[in-house]
């Protein structure tokens, strides 16, 4: 440990009723009483916002953030890990709404999606839980996945969920209940929403980020 003895610039003391700001860069100490809104933007550093295709919101509270954005439909490669078989299935997916929480270390810590209907979410678009391994309802177990972000939030979402090998948990896929691959041959690399199961509507996500 430094012998040396820093020199305090500054302290808080939170009252039940107010907030105070001791200033001991001067002369001497001053004291202020400020608002929670002053406290904030005297921790608040300066971060540099920018939208991409997609991004429907952001929301920021200094030690995470978190993003809902949508993904289009089209034709992923599932990578799938069974014991000691790999497995490797083109599958035609619809719409996808992912809500993705990044750490304050840049680690994507956890990801919900979901299929939903039509091409831009809308209140009353109905969502699906995707036929995927490692998925129940909306919530991805993300396991050992690599989760560095770096600044493209939508690239790392869907390295997170496509280039990822899932394994077998919660291998259960559609209304039917059936195992990964089976769902694939069944419906031959495709994803009809009448064979998802309903897990709710556009509306309860977008409500619930107000």
């Amino acid at each position: 440990m430094s012998e040396h003895l820093q020199k305090q610039l500054y302290g808080i003391a939170i009252y039940e009723e107010e907030i105070l700001l001791q200033d001991f860069t001067g002369s001497g100490e001053k004291r202020m009483v400020v608002s929670p809104e002053q406290l904030m933007s005297f921790f608040r550093t300066g971060v540099t916002f920018r939208t991409f295709p997609g991004l429907i919101w952001m929301k920021d509270d200094g030690t995470r953030r978190e993003y809902l954005l949508t993904l289009p439909a089209g034709e992923r490669t599932i990578l799938l890990h069974q014991r000691t078989k790999h497995f490797s299935r083109k599958l035609k997916l619809p719409s996808m709404v992912v809500k993705a929480e990044i750490g304050a270390d840049g680690r994507v810590m956890n990801v919900k999606i979901w299929g939903f209907s039509g091409k831009a979410l809308q209140p009353g678009s109905y969502l699906y839980e995707l036929p995927l391994p490692n998925i129940a309802g909306a919530n991805v177990c993300l396991g050992g996945t690599e989760r560095s972000h770096g600044n493209d939030i939508r690239e790392a979402v869907e390295k997170v969920m496509f280039d990822t090998p899932f394994n077998h948990h919660s291998d259960r896929c559609g209304k039917d209940g059936l195992p990964f691959l089976k769902y694939h041959k069944k419906y031959a690399g495709r994803c009809p929403l009448s064979s998802l199961k309903c897990i709710g509507t556009g509306r309860e996500i977008l409500e619930g980020s107000r």
